[in-house]
């Protein structure tokens, strides 16, 4: 026959040098999958002398191969590329195997195809009375036929069916969560592959090397702390090992939508939690137990150009986090959905001093008078003191340029009436120790403490200090 095209096996098997054998395994496996098989098997074995590895995959599927062309013929057509539950679609993997074989025999319900070592092709009637079975010999070492069968460990095979290797049957592996997802995949529609969003189900197994695997054959490693078995094709390019990042993406999104609350904090911070939550399907219940995993109940945005409000927020417990701590479109995703905001909008000072003054009560003077009396005996320094109303604004009083703000509108039954009670002694220690610097400044610290131990001294040593504030 006069074919447009020829296929060079030596330029094909040069293309498969830099692949794990491993992938003879996960073609061999897959396409026993893709029947209606109830038993299949691996046997891996090796002959020194010759320096051979001889693999042999045997099903029991009752029709065998649908086409024998398939055995020899690349991208034919195939019912697979129809089914979004097939693995099969490019009709290259058999011959992908055969390419790095010195030789191979295939042997199905259809007749048998012999793949001589001189790299002819020899087609016999003999045939199979059900299931197929493809023997390989390649030239290798102990050390591939290792790998050959840790491989097949790897290799999540369906609870129904029968997976033995070398004579050992396989166990299947618990699943440890399943759920629904919609997710892209390629279907055959009007002879034209097309990637269309459908429902699946999705496998989460335990594992300590975990993969992405497409319906049990391994794909792609993963950081995620399972192993995640998706029940439909994954788009994939020809080489089967190339996922799409934007799949990468929808993927983790529905992993994070399913697992966050099982989430340490640590693994919050991991890259497969942050690459699913930037994602537009990732619940915004989901994203917000992250980010509460990763910086504690109380966290707003540092504004550098606001540092006394970014002290205010770590004073009252809040996690100041920076743009550095999340990558654009994490942030993006987080502000999209309002979930965090500035130490500006919390605890700006503005919101305090840019309130409208007040009128002092003499119970007010009186406090203010005795904070003056503390800043010059103790800091000597003179102080202002003014009064404003804001009940909406956070704090309490601030202190700045050395002018103390009382927020009468937060202060309020009875709180000015006794300028020697200790929640009194207490703000003003506070807001004068920022005379020294900020919340989280040693100095600030510092200062606290000496104002504590000199007005204790000062209490003992002159009692007639605090005279005028006790009537």
């Amino acid at each position: 026959m006069n074919n447009w095209f020829e296929v060079d096996k030596e330029g094909l098997k040069a293309l498969q040098a830099g692949k794990p054998k491993t992938f003879i395994i996960s073609e061999l496996v897959q396409n026993m999958l893709d029947q209606n098989v109830k038993i299949c098997s691996i046997n891996v074995s090796y002959t020194a002398l010759l320096k051979i590895v001889k693999v042999v995959a045997e099903d029991d599927d009752p029709e065998g191969f649908n086409d024998l062309r398939h055995a020899y013929t690349m991208f034919l057509d195939t019912y697979k590329r129809k089914d979004p539950t097939k693995r099969g679609r490019f009709v290259i993997g058999e011959k992908q195997v055969i390419s790095v074989c010195e030789s191979a025999i295939i042997e199905t319900t259809k007749g048998t195809v012999i793949f001589n070592p001189d790299g002819t092709r020899t087609e016999t009637p003999e045939k199979r009375s059900f299931g197929s079975k493809v023997t390989i010999e390649f030239e290798g070492t102990e050390k591939d036929v290792d790998e050959l069968l840790a491989h097949t460990r790897k290799l999540i095979v369906p609870h129904n069916i029968t997976f033995i290797v070398n004579g050992e049957i396989i166990k299947s592996k618990p699943v440890c969560k399943s759920f629904e997802a919609i997710l892209d995949t390629e279907i055959l529609k009007n002879d034209v592959m097309v990637m269309t969003a459908r429902k699946t189900k999705v496998d989460l197994y335990e594992s300590k090397e975990p993969w992405i695997y497409e319906m049990g054959i391994p794909v792609m490693k993963t950081d995620c702390p399972w192993s995640i078995d998706v029940q439909q094709k994954i788009p994939l390019a020809v080489d089967r090992e190339t996922i799409k990042p934007a799949y990468i993406q929808d993927l983790y999104a529905e992993v994070v939508n399913n697992t966050y609350n099982e989430l340490t904090p640590e693994q919050t911070s991991e890259v497969w939690v942050r690459t699913g939550m930037k994602d537009q399907d990732c619940k915004k219940e989901a994203i917000k137990v992250i980010l509460t995993k990763r910086f504690g109940e109380k966290f707003c945005v540092g504004n550098t150009f606001d540092k006394a409000s970014m002290d205010e927020a770590l004073s009252r417990g809040y996690n100041v986090i920076f743009g550095s701590e999340m990558s654009a479109d994490e942030w993006e995703r987080v502000r999209e959905l309002g979930m965090v905001e500035s130490s500006t909008a919390l605890f700006g000072n503005t919101n305090l001093e840019a309130a409208q003054r007040v009128e002092p009560s003499q119970e007010q003077k009186r406090v203010g008078e005795y904070a003056k009396r503390i800043a010059k005996r103790i800091l000597k320094i003179d102080i202002k003191v003014h009064f404003v109303s804001n009940p909406k604004a956070p704090m309490l009083a601030c202190y700045g340029n050395r002018t103390l703000t009382f927020n009468v509108g937060r202060l309020n039954n009875g709180w000015f009436s006794n300028p020697l009670d200790s929640k009194v002694l207490s703000l003003i220690y506070h807001e004068l120790g920022h005379e020294a610097g900020w919340h989280v400044e040693y100095d600030y610290h510092e200062l606290l403490t000496r104002l504590g131990a000199e007005m204790t001294v000062l209490a003992l040593k002159e009692p007639e200090f605090f005279k005028e504030f006790t009537t």
